[in-house]
């Protein structure tokens, strides 16, 4: 026997690489703004009872695209449910392009001229379970092709923001859009944010904030939707203060396959499928790398695929010292949308509005004012299962969408309530909302 093959087989015995090739592949695609709260359960080794998916011992895993494995783009996980080995294949993407995904069908988005183009991840191309090592290994960079299975293909379960009702992809009965619907897990939750500037003064104002910035700590809804509109305003008309109109305030956003895109449009009245205007701020959404730099981009209606580049986005420092590239004032700073834990993972910090997040007709926002209704941009989290889900697939979805009431409990999410929490429990809302759009109403 070979030194490698000896190698290997001993650690399949010892549990720290796991077989593949024999056992279930199962396929989960979706929001990536619950994706830290599913992958906690996921990755969770102590047992369902613990708000774990699999059993007590049996995890095994790899994950892609963070260093942060809660906050990965592709992950491939092993154990046992109940006893019966099974891989779960995570390709996170956006709740619209799960949503397709799980339709097995293709969602198009647009590039920033307004051509439509192929939206990633609908239907999802997965990472090959045959092709890693399940080590516990979080690689910070996305997998290389070889690792990948050769073609895209529709996912199994599917984490959503929003229900099938304003998707992209509608419920059609007896066709392959008529997706189960697990029930709802608990209240994604969503901020909005001014991008970060340099430095720490010690008041909770960076030091390379200008005065500009500092002034828009708040944002009216009509000043956020005309925003969304027009993509880019001068500052004073949202401060209110015609010394401010030197700097441009400039919109980051998400593409079409966004849950956290479709929640802010829909829960603002916007319109859930109405076109915006966006901007990118390191490199082109097109173009790739992800870059470090100061490069403003006009996306159009496209913006960006996972609320991860939209925190990488808003980290870039240093806008405030820029000319406006576009507009030719003195500097220029940006207003995106995003999940509370992508926001504090890229360094974007809240906890007061003198800090990077804003208030929205003067509510910030927090677990508390989401409970209580003060903060009304947070949507329902579904779990959806493929048109005639069975055997495997469906006793995972089961299990995980249990696994996710589970981990909301046990980790006490929503119980701070100056906490900025991925999720909240469901039985912690003091309001409710009748469906995927518009504000919050008194009671459960």
């Amino acid at each position: 026997m070979k030194i490698i093959t000896q190698l290997s087989a001993a650690l399949l015995a010892l549990g720290i690489v796991s077989q593949a090739g024999a056992d279930p592949v199962v396929y989960l695609t979706g929001s990536t703004a619950f994706r830290s709260t599913i992958m906690t359960a996921i990755l969770n080794n102590t047992g369902t009872n613990n708000g774990g998916v699999f059993d007590t011992g049996s995890v095994t895993y790899v994950t892609y695209g963070n260093s942060v494995p809660t906050s990965c783009n592709f992950a491939a996980v092993h154990g046992t449910v109940n006893g019966s080995p099974v891989f779960l294949d995570c390709a996170w993407s956006g709740s619209e392009a799960g949503i397709a995904s799980a339709c097995n069908t293709a969602l198009q988005n647009q590039d920033r001229n307004g051509n439509t183009i192929p939206l990633a991840g609908s239907p999802e191309t997965w990472l090959n379970v045959s092709n890693v090592t399940l080590n516990g290994s979080a690689i910070s960079t996305n997998p290389p092709s070889s690792v990948m299975e050769s073609s895209s293909h529709g996912a199994d379960l599917a984490q959503s923001d929003t229900s099938q009702a304003i998707s992209w992809t509608p419920f059609v009965a007896n066709t392959p859009t008529a997706l189960k619907d697990f029930g709802v897990e608990g209240i994604v939750t969503f901020t909005i944010t001014r991008n970060n500037q340099s430095g720490n003064s010690g008041s909770g104002i960076p030091t390379g904030a200008s005065n500009e910035w500092v002034d828009c700590g708040n944002v009216t809804l009509p000043q956020m939707n005309t925003l969304l509109s027009l993509g880019a305003l001068p500052a004073g008309f949202i401060s209110g203060n015609t010394n401010d109109n030197d700097f441009t305030v400039y919109c980051v956003g998400r593409n079409l396959g966004s849950g956290t895109r479709m929640n802010m449009l829909g829960d603002s009245a916007y319109g859930a499928h109405r076109a915006v205007q966006q901007y990118s701020v390191g490199y082109g959404i097109e173009e790739t790398p992800h870059q470090n730099a100061l490069i403003l981009t006009n996306e159009g209606n496209n913006g960006y695929e996972s609320g991860g580049d939209v925190g990488k986005a808003l980290g870039i420092l240093g806008s405030c010292q820029q000319a406006d590239p576009f507009n030719g004032g003195t500097g220029w700073f940006a207003i995106g949308y995003i999940s509370p834990s992508d926001a504090l993972n890229a360094g974007n910090f809240g906890g007061a509005p003198t800090n990077c997040w804003l208030t929205v007709d003067g509510a910030f926002s927090n677990n508390g004012n989401i409970e209580n209704g003060s903060w009304w941009y947070w949507g329902h989290e579904h779990l959806l299962g493929k048109y005639q889900i069975s055997g495997t697939a469906l006793t995972l979805g089961n299990v995980l969408f249990n696994a996710g009431l589970n981990t909301l409990a046990t980790q006490n999410f929503g119980s701070n309530p100056l906490g900025h929490d991925a999720a909240i429990q469901n039985s912690l809302m003091h309001v409710h909302k009748n469906g995927d759009t518009g504000f919050p109403l008194p009671g459960q």
